[in-house]
């Protein structure tokens, strides 16, 4: 498949209007979150967390198949993928909100954080079993 197929072209319109929606969705959760303080730290929380919402969900689902792909088979190939990219996901979430002094440091994160370490836990499952599939078919005779 070439890179200019239908296909591969619906999937990057597909990821990246998947990253403006997580950059409206998360930056204005963050911007209401930190309402209650000052405007200016509530919209650059909001920049902030959109920012990297967009950034994120772009390079998720890359790296979760990455990730799945070089891990053995055994029941921490599902997992890992999600909690490695979340682990790094939150803490670089916490340092940048932490450096921007966001007011309200835990509502701002936990909710996109839990988000996605749901959507890489669903991505390596597909991946699980997209796998399984492929090995059952390949071993029927």
């Amino acid at each position: 498949m070439s890179a200019t197929t239908p296909d591969n072209a619906n999937s990057w319109r597909g990821r990246l209007v998947a990253a403006l929606l997580a950059f409206l969705i998360w930056g204005a959760w963050a911007l209401f979150a930190n309402w209650h303080n000052d405007t200016s730290h509530a919209l650059m929380a909001g920049l902030l967390q959109g920012t990297f919402s967009g950034i994120l969900t772009l390079l998720m689902a890359m790296t979760v198949t990455a990730l799945f792909r070089r891990l053995p088979d055994n029941p921490l190939r599902v997992a890992l993928p999600a909690l490695l990219i979340v682990s790094v996901s939150f803490t670089l979430l916490f340092l940048l909100h932490s450096w921007h002094q966001t007011p309200a440091l835990w509502q701002t994160i936990i909710p996109p954080s839990s988000m996605a370490f749901a959507y890489c836990l669903f991505l390596s499952l597909r991946l699980h079993r997209e796998a399984r599939a492929l090995t059952l078919n390949n071993e029927t005779p």
